[in-house]
This record gives structure tokens, C-alpha cells and sequence, in this order.
């Protein structure tokens, strides 16, 4: 199912706002995006329809780092139409913004893909 981009931003909002204060908290200086499709930013996976979100950048233990002033602040990618391909209604694009949302930023935590598979396999 598609949605206008005004739509699929105002649930990635939603998604975004019903996460725990405490959450949001430790998103300090990460920007949020929503682009179509992969591009360059997804390396190896540039165009690939199996992508839904992108978390790009340091770690948050990383972040604290004296010697992370360099780097440019992380970015979480959500990919509109990979998501969309998945969902039948509007209320399934939210869940599944909802599940890519917290997926990326637990890799903004330090948590691996593997360490996701194993302890929360809905999300990973």
C-alpha cells in the first residue's frame, strides 16, 4: 500500500513521539529521514527492496568518546516504499515503522543484528 510522503512522515512522527521519554532522550543529535528507496547511503544494498531502515554513524557509547568530535552525527534512514511493499493499510505501515524505528535504534545503542535475531526476533 502507498501513502502521499506527507502521510508517511506524519506516522513516522507518531512512531517517533510514542517511543519512551527515556529513549528519546539518548537520541541527542541523530537526525531521523525518510528517503523512497536505498541509495548510495546503503553501500551494497543501494537499490534493494528488502531494506527498510538505515542506521548510519557512531554508537552512542562511541559518541561519547573525547575523540568522536570528527564525525558527522548519525542518521536513522527510513525507506518509504520498502516499507510500504510490506503493509496492507495504513495502520500496518505504522506498526512496521514502529518495529524499523526501534530496530535502527538499538544499532544506535550498540546492538548488533545478531544480538536483535536473539533476543527480540519480531524486531530484527
Amino acid at each position: 500500500m502507498e501513502i502521499p510522503r506527507p502521510d508517511f512522515l506524519q506516522l513516522a512522527e507518531e512512531a517517533f513521539a510514542e517511543l519512551p521519554q527515556s529513549i528519546r532522550e539518548l537520541l541527542y543529535n541523530v537526525e531521523i529521514d525518510v528517503k523512497a528507496l536505498p541509495g548510495r547511503e546503503a553501500g551494497r544494498f543501494c537499490g534493494s527492496r528488502g531494506v527498510l531502515g538505515l542506521y548510519h554513524g557512531l554508537t552512542r557509547e562511541q559518541m561519547l568518546s573525547p575523540l568522536s568530535g570528527s564525525y558527522l552525527p548519525p542518521r536513522i534512514i527510513l525507506y518509504q516504499r520498502n516499507i510500504e511493499a510490506l503493509c496492507f493499510d495504513q495502520a500496518d505501515i505504522l506498526r512496521q515503522i514502529r518495529l524499523t524505528l526501534r530496530h535502527e535504534i538499538a544499532h544506535h545503542l550498540g546492538i548488533s543484528d545478531r544480538q536483535l535475531r536473539a533476543k527480540w526476533p519480531e524486531g530484527a
